[in-house]
């Protein structure tokens, strides 16, 4: 399994648009790595244990580790409502080698097809397209979701996503 912070790390050096990797987005973009994973292995990448709250996929887990990592800052910024987010982004005030190859075969192709999914999407259509999924979908609100359960259902029902 890899470490959250790693993951994290490949987002915030890979994800075009670094403004829009706000505690929220980042956090559910690891959610869907872990998902795609599943799908894909029927394994998460990560050990996280997805709760599924009243705002979706969520567990404080990935921003706790965001803030813990010295490789990574956590800034606000203003969004586009003129309110406050907190953005996760690679330090640029000390240089750190980071090595990508460290990702590589199917969990990088795992974290680069959630990039790809995501990254030309609105905040609506994030969000919509998170409760899309078939762990929200199915699962009810304020459970654990098991992931790796979920996706040998849709496995069962020749659901892809």
């Amino acid at each position: 399994m890899l470490k959250i912070k790693q993951i994290l790390r490949y987002f915030a050096e890979n994800y075009p648009y670094k403004s829009e990797l706000s505690k929220t987005r980042i956090t559910k973009m690891v959610f869907l790595a872990d998902w795609y994973s599943c799908l894909s292995t029927g394994k998460q990448l990560t050990s996280i244990e997805w709760y599924f709250d009243h705002y979706g996929p969520y567990v404080s887990d990935v921003f706790e580790a965001a803030k813990k990592d010295r490789r990574l800052q956590v800034k606000q910024e203003v969004n586009s409502f003129g309110t406050l987010k907190e953005v996760v982004s690679l330090r640029d005030d000390i240089f750190f080698y980071y090595d990508n190859r460290k990702i590589e075969g199917i969990t990088k192709s795992i974290l680069d097809q959630v990039i790809d999914d995501t990254m030309n999407m609105n905040w609506t259509e994030f969000i919509n397209y998170i409760y899309s999924s078939y762990p929200i979908k199915s699962s009810k609100k304020y459970l654990y979701l098991d992931l790796e359960a979920l996706s040998a259902e849709c496995s069962k029902k020749r659901i892809k996503y």
